[in-house]
C-alpha cells in the first residue's frame, strides 16, 4: 500500500475512526486529487468499516472503489454528490445505494455533465473579458479525465498567474455573486429528488448549512418543503458546522423524521487541503457505523 498522510497532531484522540464510516468524499474523477483506489486503500489503513465515494454529478468512480473494497475489506456504498439548482446558484443532493450497473442513472448524470461545456465556456469568456484569457483546451489539460468544472478553472487560473490561490478566483471571479458566475443547467429540487427516488437510491441533502438561509429556522423550513418532494436524510455530522449547527440540525432531523448522515467531504491536494479522510478538517468528529446501517435500511424499504 502506499503511504498516506498522518493524521495532525492536534486531532488527539479523534485520530482513531477504526469501526467508523465516512459518506463523503471526492477521487479524481471529479475535483478530488486522488485515484478511487487510494481513498479505499486509505480507509483501510485507518481501519473504516465503510466509505462512499461521492463524485460531482459523476458514478465513473464507483466500480473501481468498490473492487478495492471487497479486495481490502472495506464496504464501499454506492455514492453520488448531484448538482441542484437553487435561487442564485446550486445546493448538493447526495444519492446512496443505487445501482451501478443502472445505464440509466448514469446516462442521465453525463448528460448534464455535458451540459456544463456551455457554462465552462461562459465563464472563460467572461474571465476573458475581464483581462484573463484562458481556452477550453488549456483547461480540458487541467481537469484531465475529472469532469471539468470550477474548481478546474480556479486551478487554470492560479497556474496562469491571474491569481495568487484558487481561493482568489472563487471569491473575486467565479463563486455564486462573482462577475464570471452562469448558473448551471441542471435539476431542479423536485426533479432532482425524483431522479434519485426512480433509480431506487436515498436522497439525502449535503451540508444544510451552506443552503446559507441564515438561520436554522429557515432552513427547517426549506428541509420541511424538500421532505414532502422525497428528501430522505441530511448531512449533519460534516466539517463546516460547528456545534450551535449540528445539535440544531440533529434536531431537526428527528423531528422531520429525516435519516443522519456525514462525512469529510475529502477532496485532497489544494481543496479542502486541512481535511482528513475519516474525520473531517481538523479532526473533531467521527461518523459513528450505526447512522450507515439506518441508511442502508431505508435503501431496503
Amino acid at each position: 500500500m502506499p503511504e498516506f498522510p498522518p493524521p495532525s497532531d492536534f486531532l488527539g484522540p479523534h485520530a482513531d475512526v477504526r469501526g467508523c464510516v465516512d459518506l463523503h468524499m471526492h477521487s479524481r474523477c471529479s475535483d478530488g486529487a486522488r485515484e478511487p483506489e487510494y481513498l479505499v486503500e486509505w480507509a483501510a489503513a485507518l481501519g473504516l468499516r465503510a466509505i462512499s465515494l461521492t463524485d460531482h454529478d459523476t458514478t465513473r468512480g464507483v466500480k473501481a472503489a468498490m473492487a478495492a473494497g471487497k479486495r481490502l475489506g472495506v464496504e464501499v456504498v454506492p455514492g453520488c454528490e448531484i448538482s441542484v439548482k437553487l435561487s442564485g446558484g446550486t445546493f448538493h443532493l447526495l444519492a446512496y445505494f443505487y445501482d451501478p450497473d443502472d445505464a440509466g442513472f448514469d446516462a442521465r448524470l453525463r448528460e448534464i455533465a455535458d451540459k456544463r461545456e456551455g457554462r465552462n465556456r461562459k465563464i472563460l469568456a467572461a474571465l476573458g473579458e475581464l483581462g484573463m484569457p484562458l481556452t477550453y483546451e488549456e483547461l480540458l489539460a487541467e481537469a484531465g479525465e475529472a469532469v471539468v468544472g470550477r474548481p478546474h478553472i480556479a486551478a487554470l487560473m492560479e497556474r496562469k498567474g491571474y491569481v495568487k490561490s484558487r481561493q482568489e478566483a472563487f471569491d473575486k471571479y467565479i463563486a455564486n455573486d462573482g462577475p464570471a458566475y452562469f448558473e448551471k443547467d441542471t435539476f431542479g429540487p423536485a426533479e432532482a429528488l425524483a431522479f434519485v427516488r426512480k433509480h431506487h437510491a436515498v436522497p439525502v441533502l449535503a451540508h444544510p448549512y451552506w443552503l446559507n438561509r441564515g438561520s436554522l429556522e429557515a432552513t427547517e423550513a426549506y428541509l420541511a418543503e424538500m421532505k414532502d418532494l422525497g428528501l430522505a436524510g441530511i448531512e449533519v455530522i460534516y466539517p463546516d458546522h460547528d456545534e450551535h449547527w449540528t445539535r440544531g440540525l440533529l434536531a431537526i432531523a428527528e423531528r422531520l423524521g429525516l435519516l443522519v448522515t456525514g462525512g469529510s467531504d475529502y477532496h485532497g491536494g489544494r481543496t479542502k487541503p486541512h481535511t482528513t479522510l475519516g474525520h473531517g478538517e481538523g479532526g473533531g468528529f467521527r461518523v459513528p457505523a450505526e447512522l450507515l446501517d439506518k441508511l442502508r435500511a431505508a435503501a431496503r424499504s
